[in-house]
């Protein structure tokens, strides 16, 4: 199928479902707790999982362009080198899974700021932390109230999801 009536991507990694899975919720995050690098948290049925922004094939891209940038650009160079790190991380467009069975507990991190959004905290039951920053939608600004909300709300459906076992 091509042109208008082709499958179109969201801007975000594939998840494909397992069987019986659903989604309960996707909510806008970052999993440094910054906003700058996101994606997706997806809470479903089964699994917790961080759907990163695809950016397959962006490293070329960007390595082009940092030839046409003069020595005395050092802080974008740091920037530049930050999305360097994040497509390699994520470059071949495929979907991160925490793995659920190891989590003990999910509590709120940081409130909303003005240079980032609000955290939640994944403690996992070898004593490892994940911080991930959550945003209500892509354009809500980082210090909105409305972020600490769905922060809120996305903490509470995780809670549920492990108490109830939905997590496996």
């Amino acid at each position: 199928m091509s042109g208008i009536f082709a499958p179109r991507s969201d801007g975000y990694a594939p998840l494909p479902l397992l069987a019986g899975e659903q989604i309960v919720r996707e909510q806008t995050a970052s999993v440094d707790g910054k906003s700058v690098w996101g994606g997706l948290l997806v809470l479903t049925n089964q699994r917790l999982l961080f759907r990163p922004i695809n950016v397959k094939g962006m490293d070329k891209l960007i390595k082009d362009g940092i030839d046409f940038l003069p020595e005395s650009y050092g802080v974008l160079g740091k920037v530049v080198g930050k999305a360097l790190d994040y497509v390699e991380v994520y470059q071949d467009g495929t979907a991160g899974a925490v793995d659920v069975a190891a989590i003990a507990s999910v509590t709120s991190g940081k409130n909303a700021g003005p240079f980032h959004p609000p955290s939640l905290v994944v403690s996992m039951t070898d004593g490892a932390q994940t911080e991930v920053g959550i945003l209500k939608s892509k354009m809500t600004p980082n210090i909105s109230p409305s972020n600490n909300v769905a922060r809120d709300e996305m903490i509470a459906l995780i809670q549920q999801q492990l108490v109830d076992g939905g997590l496996a």
